[in-house]
Order: structure tokens, then sequence, then C-alpha cells
């Protein structure tokens, strides 16, 4: 395993995956409390829809990206989760979506695409060592969303959705936590021994 290779890739996925989550922290002008006419939904409530949407799509395809080109049995197990849970969550946020009169984005945002396009070409040791360090800043930063959102969405309809899913993410941003001191990604693999 090349380790810089890695951790460039890491840093580098770690960085586009922070950038969405910024716009969704941008305070709002202020609304009236109470739900907000269908067309009318804030623009930070949509601006979170349309993140949360993408994060769960790209936690989905890289969850089965996960269970089927990782090399740690934690790490896979890990994948088949996120792909589990983040498909329940798109099915409450498509019915979300369909009372407040908006559509959640069907897949991945460009910059996701480009770090599932990374992972596609990686399996085993290189591929647990770039999913695991992102998978644990992702959901650190997700936490963090749905816990602003679950305070200060707009719209009571948003506010309980994130509220819901804030205990969901916290427990994936334990596991993620356990997968990354369960992996040995700081030294390069040991030559196979001659006997």
């Amino acid at each position: 395993m090349r380790l810089p290779f890695v951790a460039g890739i890491v840093a580098a996925v770690c960085a586009a995956l922070a950038a969405p989550t910024a716009a969704v922290a941008q305070p709002a002008s202020p609304t009236p409390d109470g739900p907000v006419p269908s067309g009318q939904l804030s623009a930070r409530d949509k601006a979170f829809l349309n993140v949360a949407g993408q994060g769960a799509r790209f936690e989905v395809v890289s969850g089965k990206l996960a269970a089927d080109r990782a090399a740690n049995p934690r790490v896979r197990a890990f994948g088949e989760r996120m792909a589990r849970d983040h498909g329940k969550e798109y099915e409450q946020l498509q019915q979300l979506g369909r009372s407040l009169g908006v559509t959640p984005p069907s897949g991945p945002g460009p910059d996701q695409q480009k770090v599932l396009t990374i992972w596609q070409s990686l399996r085993g040791g290189p591929f647990d060592c770039s999913y695991a360090p992102v998978m644990y800043a992702d959901h650190e930063d997700d936490v963090g969303m749905y816990l602003l959102m679950s305070a200060h969405a707009d719209d009571a309809r948003v506010r309980a959705f994130a509220k819901a899913q804030v205990p969901v993410l916290q427990t994936h941003l334990a596991l993620a936590d356990k997968n990354l001191t369960g992996l040995n990604c700081s030294a390069p693999p040991r030559a196979p021994s001659a006997s």
C-alpha cells in the first residue's frame, strides 16, 4: 500500500465532502414558527434537504462498495449497515419531500461521485484506509449538521426529520471511530515471510 497516495485520497475526499455542509450552516432570515407552505420552504431547509439527499445516496453507494471491496470484516459490516440505514433515511426523505413539495436528489453530488470513482479503483487495505477515515469525518459533520437543523430548521417537519436521524448518525459515528482504531493504516504493510 502506498501511504502518501492513500493519505492524499483521504485529504481530498474529506475536503470535497465538507463543502456542502457549510451551505446548510449559514444563518437564514427569520421566518415565523410553524409549517412553511409548500413551495415556500426556506433556502436553508431546501439546502439541508438537498445535502441530506445527496449524502444518503452517497452512503448507500459507498456502503455497497465497502461491503464488496473492504478487507476488514468490520469495515465490510459497517458498509452493509450504511447501505441499509441510509437507504431507510432516503425513503423517509422522499416522503418528507412529497409533503413539502420538493424532490430530493436521486444520487450523490458531483464531488461525492468523484470520491466514489476513486473508491471503485481501490480494494482491500487501501480501500479500508481511504474509506474508514472519510466515514468518520463525514458522520462527524453529519451529526453536527443534523443537530443544527433539528433545532433551527424553519419548517417543523424538517426539524423532526433531522432530530429522528441524530441517534442513528451518532451510532454510525461511534462505529466509524471503532473502525479507525481497528485499522493499521499508518504503517506500510509488512513483506510476506519466506517461511
